[in-house]
């Protein structure tokens, strides 16, 4: 854990305003719903299907926009949108961070981490997501699934560290594969951001 948080710490510290197939799927497999993802639904832990994404905001990708990207997607109001500067020094195993948004604005403690993955993309996604976990100290209960970012492939993970939740998506874009990642200084903090985190799954699309 000190690794992985010393990194983090780091890179609070150093944003600017400016622009910067197959797996082995631990999880249950859900019943055939209708979600904002167009994926199967599993409600409750560990995935949480059931929470409501939340209103719309911000959106962040877009050129000219605080953190330009290879995908756009939205955040609800007050998110703080920043790039990241320095982010090569930054990098946790194949994971480069790009973009930071920050919910203590909107009164929550924690973020939605945009990182660009480098290297040679491997056929199972679950490697890229393992090598980005060989940085944490003990992750555990790790789960993994293939689903949807709005129209777009993707995979996704869920893991615990210390007790606390996490949840990664996958996103491969025209120029390489994004992660968004969801954070909290606890797990009450972890739950009450999650409709951020669905909005910003739910509504990723390539940029117009």
């Amino acid at each position: 854990m000190i690794r992985r948080t010393t990194a983090l710490a780091a890179l609070t510290l150093t944003l600017t305003a400016g622009c910067a197939g197959d797996t082995t799927e631990r999880a249950t497999t859900p019943a055939p719903s209708t979600s904002p993802t167009a994926s199967p639904v599993a409600a409750g832990p560990p995935w949480h299907d059931d929470v409501a994404p939340a209103a719309a905001a911000t959106t962040v990708g877009p050129k000219g926009s605080a953190c330009t990207l290879s995908m756009t997607f939205s955040v609800p109001a007050k998110w703080k949108v920043k790039a990241v500067k320095g982010g090569a020094d930054l990098k946790l195993g194949p994971a480069v961070p790009l973009c930071e948004i920050d919910a203590k604005p909107a009164g929550n403690i924690g973020f939605l981490r945009v990182w660009q993955i480098t290297g040679a993309a491997p056929l199972n996604p679950q490697v890229t997501v393992d090598k980005y976990l060989a940085a944490f100290n003990s992750p555990k209960e790790q789960q993994y699934r293939r689903t949807k970012a709005g129209p777009l492939d993707a995979f996704e993970a869920t893991w615990t560290e210390d007790g606390e939740p996490n949840r990664a998506i996958l996103v491969s874009t025209l120029y390489g594969t994004l992660m968004v990642t969801l954070d909290g200084l606890d797990a009450e903090e972890f739950e009450e951001m999650l409709p951020a985190y669905q909005l910003a799954k739910s509504s990723a699309d390539l940029p117009k």
